[in-house]
């Protein structure tokens, strides 16, 4: 059960002391004279009185909550107080309630204030299961997430490792000597790639730490056909992202664009105002390469679920891709 909240602990307290002191002001009107010592002490007693039923009743619908015929136990029992009451009409205690009532219109007019009383009590605890429920779904909403992001980050690694056993198998089959360079390169790059994927933010500073890096071992198989444009507003680098977010960005664009040291891929990458735009020229290869474009939709994909969605779009003969960057909590 959740935290009782402080307006219903305060309720009944409000509801004892004010219920009662109605009924005296009006009984006053109708008596001449009013005896205050005894007013006081039955204006005692009633809010004695209505504090009992608020807590039976209170008691009774938690210790009935799971049964099928909660209502009719919780009606059962208050039925049985109400007569009990009536029958002893004639105290000062009751009557303080009541007021110079019959038994019968007493029997009435205890009756509705059991109902008022269980009608509010349902309410809280309505309110009260509710508040329960929302906070389960959010924590499996949570879990849930929290699953996806890990398979996710579960697909970086041998979707990396994969891409970049291709590159090295084609510097292999042409004999080349950059195959060394390549190997020594990649070892400590997917070491920093296991240890980033850990994350799920890293500063953009970091982010561009690695794709430098990541850049190198292009370069090793591309030379100069990749020409890589880095514009960052002051501050900005301190913000965060989902680490290898640039990598799978700039290995989609050189996967999909034509690129020769003549005509270089030029990629620009510009952070400002909160919003990281990685854009490139499109030049689509003659024979493009099939692929299930993993690296785009799990970016997708952990964006959305980490932070904001991001964005991308085909404008004038670019690509452009707008990532979100997360404010950095330890500023």
């Amino acid at each position: 059960m959740s935290k009782i909240s402080r307006s219903e602990k305060v309720l009944p307290f409000a509801i004892a002391l004010f219920v009662p002191a109605i009924t005296q002001l009006n009984n006053s009107l109708y008596v001449g004279e009013v005896n205050y010592s005894v007013s006081f002490v039955n204006y005692l007693q009633a809010v004695a009185l209505l504090l009992v039923l608020w807590y039976i009743n209170s008691w009774l619908l938690l210790k009935t909550e799971n049964a099928k015929n909660s209502i009719s136990i919780t009606l059962a029992v208050n039925a049985v107080i109400v007569v009990l009451l009536s029958v002893l009409s004639g105290t000062a205690l009751v009557q303080e309630i009541a007021g110079q009532y019959s038994p019968l219109f007493l029997m009435i007019r205890l009756s509705m204030i059991v109902l008022i009383i269980n009608i509010v009590l349902r309410v809280f605890h309505g309110q009260r299961k509710n508040a329960e429920l929302e906070v389960q779904n959010l924590s499996l909403k949570a879990e849930n997430l929290r699953f996806q992001v890990d398979i996710l980050k579960q697909q970086i690694n041998p979707h990396f490792l994969f891409n970049s056993l291709n590159t090295l198998l084609d510097l292999v089959e042409n004999d080349s000597e950059d195959s060394v360079v390549y190997i020594q390169n990649f070892s400590g790059l997917y070491r920093n790639v296991l240890l980033s994927a850990q994350y799920d933010f890293i500063t953009l500073s970091q982010e561009l730490e690695f794709l430098d890096a990541y850049c190198n071992l292009l370069k090793v198989r591309f030379k100069e056909s990749i020409d890589l444009e880095i514009e960052i507003e002051e501050g900005q680098k301190d913000l965060l992202v989902p680490p290898l977010s640039l990598q799978f960005l700039v290995e989609n664009a050189v996967k999909h664009n034509e690129l020769s040291v003549n005509e270089p891929l030029k990629i620009s990458i510009k952070a400002t105002k909160g919003i990281l735009i990685i854009k490139n020229k499109i030049k689509t290869k003659e024979f493009s390469v099939p692929g299930e474009k993993v690296g785009l939709i799990n970016l997708q994909k952990r964006f959305s679920i980490l932070y904001q969605p991001m964005s991308w779009s085909h404008e004038n003969g670019y690509f452009i891709v707008r990532l979100p960057l997360k404010p950095n909590s330890d500023d």
